[in-house]
Formats: C-alpha cells, sequence, structure tokens
C-alpha cells in the first residue's frame, strides 16, 4: 500500500492535550482511552460548539518527543479559522508546513476502529518506512484526520498523516 503524498501549510488546531509516551506502549493505552473520556464526557460537544472552528473535521496530533523524556503531547481538536480567537480554556497548537505521507486506515466498524488505526501505525512503521524513499521528518508532525468517513456505521476510515522528506542516499 503506496501512501499519497501532500504538501501542506500550518495548521492551526485547539482542543485538549495529553502527555503521554511510546514507553511499554502506554500511548497505545492511553491515546485510545483519552478519546473514549472525550467523546463521552462532553468535551466533544463543547469543542464542536465552538465559533473558532474552521469545520467539523477532528485531529490528533503528536507532537514531537522531548529528548530527555521520552513524553510527547496528543491534542484532540479542530483547525482554527484564520484570525478567529480561542478561549483560554483549549490549548492551541500549530502543525509546521511539511510534506506528509498519507495513508487511510481500513474500514472498520466502531469496535474496530482503534484497532485498525494503530495496525495502519504499525504498518507505516514496520513495512513501509523501512524500505520507502522517505523518512520520517522530525521536526514535522503526525496526525489522524477524523472526518465524516467516521461517522459511518460499519466502515469507519482515517487518514494518518505522517511528516516525510526524500531519503538520503
Amino acid at each position: 500500500m503506496e501512501p499519497k503524498i501532500v504538501n501542506l501549510s500550518a495548521i492551526k488546531i485547539a482542543g485538549y492535550i495529553i502527555n503521554t509516551t511510546g514507553k511499554d506502549g502506554e500511548n497505545l493505552r492511553a491515546i485510545p482511552q483519552f478519546w473514549a473520556d472525550y467523546v463521552s464526557d462532553g468535551r466533544m460537544e463543547k469543542l464542536h460548539g465552538e465559533n473558532f472552528l474552521k469545520s467539523h473535521t477532528e485531529y490528533g496530533a503528536c507532537f514531537p518527543e522531548n529528548p530527555v523524556t521520552g513524553e510527547f503531547e496528543y491534542i484532540i481538536g479542530v483547525e482554527v479559522k484564520d484570525g478567529a480567537a480561542v478561549p483560554p480554556v483549549y490549548q492551541v497548537r500549530e502543525t509546521p508546513p511539511a510534506a506528509y505521507a498519507v495513508f487511510s486506515s481500513p474500514p472498520a466498524d466502531g469496535a474496530g476502529f482503534s484497532a485498525a488505526i494503530q495496525g495502519m501505525w504499525g504498518y507505516i512503521f514496520a513495512e513501509w518506512l523501512p524500505g520507502a524513499a522517505y523518512q520520517i521528518d522530525p521536526n514535522g508532525v503526525s496526525f489522524e484526520l477524523y472526518d465524516e468517513r467516521c461517522m459511518l456505521d460499519n466502515a469507519k476510515v482515517c487518514d494518518i498523516y505522517v511528516p516525510v522528506v526524500r531519503r538520503l542516499i
């Protein structure tokens, strides 16, 4: 499965953040739980009711890890309209302009959606990257894009954007 390569401008995202780490698979537990809490505790409705959002498309973005602690920030949020003010209850982060390899998760029902996304991440790092003409851009921000395709009952799909640069030979 070959991704499409796209160039994107900076994206300003406002929402909620957790700090997690890939150590011992913590992120594989913490991020799905963060989403479950976000969906069930009223934060999703609150965020989607705000005037600053550009659309209802959601982002799940991983900001670069701290080289000392190994922790990274993961934000669940929405894109901010140009010039819009964001209330201080939300945290704001911005992805830098970058080239991205874009992958789509396989269609899944609600119960299997998280596993499908995690499986795609596994494929990207274990199978695609080792032989690709690209490598991860260490200054970039990886993110999951949750659009209207995520609302389907039995065929939910998520796009995964991985910042890349051409591999040096």
